[in-house]
């Protein structure tokens, strides 16, 4: 199999819950030997799915056809899940009790806010790379300060030239005691998502059973945040590169929140579109999960699999997107935003005159090649 056809074979793996017939299809592949199975391994590693990979093939009969040590291996990395994940249950609890003593009431974002809403079957389906939570304009600096005093630091490689109080998010704070990293947002886009911030869905929180004092999207919202975190903000659709960790919330999601009906809502139709069609066709579900496809959707489907297949598009398309993005999405616009824009001037002049940003542009580049979570 090529690495294509195991990131189709790993997607549908995903889906046995709901179409039990790939059971036969996997069985057979197991059976043919077509699987390179550390090549498997190494993908689901890669889009952070291996443990709930492990938990299908356990429902489903399928782990005992497997070679033992990688029965083993799959069912170890699924434990050390579980065990990280209630310890972050128990940061959660925490960092809700230290910031509700100043009345700060975090709503907790993608895969923390998924966690605490019981979207998942199993505490130890989903990776959590870091706790992202979202708080009101005024409680930003406060809530990064309050954590600050209680153990909470910021990374010694943090650039010099961030001015805290115009970023998105706080720098990622981390705790040698606590297993995940935090990053506070007061806004999910400041500029492209106007249609789209802490304003926009403040009326749709809600409440979660424990810990009490803080809060997650509505399904509606979240549908949206992941579609803006995989297409927009790790900029999937530019690249073609789609993480099946993001393919495997959208479809749970999905069960929550018809697809079509949260379109209208979004302003990048079209790349909405092309997203949810691209993964109903990898996850081979029906038409009842998303019905329809544009140009872009055939576009992005194009990209993936030419990625996927040919290293040589992959790196020169990748290298063609990031310069462009560069030239154009960020130095242009800083360029425009210092005629008008006091805090622009000061941002653009701090980075320009320290070192230090000049030496991050190869990691920035590396970067790129990298799969984002």
């Amino acid at each position: 199999m090529s690495n294509k056809d195991l990131f189709y074979f790993a997607a549908r793996c995903l889906m046995l819950d709901d179409h039990p017939e790939f059971r036969q299809e996997i069985i057979g592949k197991i059976s043919a030997d077509t699987i390179n199975w550390p090549i498997f391994v190494s993908l689901c590693s890669t889009h952070l799915i291996l443990p709930v990979i492990y938990l299908k093939f356990e429902k489903h009969k399928i782990l005992g056809l497997l070679d033992k040590e990688l029965a083993d291996f799959l069912k170890e990395i699924y434990n050390l899940n579980v065990s990280r994940n209630n310890r972050i249950l128990e940061q959660i609890k925490e960092v809700t009790a230290l910031l509700n003593k100043s009345d700060i009431h975090p709503i907790f974002l993608k895969g923390a806010g998924n966690l605490l809403d019981g979207l998942y079957s199993d505490i130890g389906e989903r990776i959590l790379g870091d706790i992202d939570f979202l708080v009101l304009e005024n409680e930003y600096l406060p809530a990064a300060k309050i954590l600050e005093e209680n153990g909470y630091s910021i990374p010694e490689d943090t650039p010099k030239y961030f001015i805290f109080e115009y970023l998105v998010h706080y720098p990622r704070l981390s705790n040698p005691g606590f297993p995940a990293d935090l990053e506070v947002h007061r806004l999910l886009n400041k500029v492209r998502l106007r249609w789209f911030n802490a304003g926009t869905i403040q009326n749709g929180i809600k409440p979660v059973k424990t810990p009490k004092g803080c809060f997650v999207l509505s399904d509606h919202d979240k549908v949206i945040l992941n579609f803006v975190h995989s297409q927009l903000n790790n900029r999937g659709h530019s690249f073609g590169i789609i993480s099946l960790r993001d393919l495997y919330d959208l479809y749970l999601l999905s069960k929550r929140k018809p697809l079509a009906e949260v379109i209208p809502h979004i302003k990048c139709k079209g790349k909405a579109i092309a997203y949810f069609a691209f993964a109903r066709e990898a996850t081979g579900l029906d038409e009842k999960f998303f019905c329809g496809t544009n140009l872009s959707g055939r576009l992005l489907t194009l990209k993936h699999d030419l990625s996927y297949s040919s290293p040589l598009f992959y790196h020169t398309h990748r290298t063609i997107r990031f310069i462009l993005h560069k030239i154009f999405e960020v130095y242009l616009v800083y360029i425009v935003q210092t005629i008008y824009s006091r805090e622009m001037r000061r941002t653009v002049f701090l980075k320009v005159t320290d070192p230090q940003w000049y030496r991050l542009f190869p990691k920035n580049y590396s970067d790129f090649f990298t799969p984002k979570s």
